[in-house]
């Protein structure tokens, strides 16, 4: 359940849902959650122009 946590922490991070949850199976919950914190947020996509 914990694993599962973090995944969610890790969706709006760089690493994503994922990553996260197979990091804090390797590293254990607590690993997992720090390497989700320092990789940072997602970069928001740029919107494309609209045609008209």
């Amino acid at each position: 359940m914990t694993v599962f946590a973090i995944g969610m922490v890790g969706s709006t991070r760089r690493l994503g849902f994922w990553a996260t949850i197979l990091l804090s199976i390797v590293l254990t919950p607590i690993g997992g959650f720090i390497a989700a914190l320092i990789s940072g947020r997602r970069r928001p996509k740029k919107r494309k122009a609209q045609k008209k």
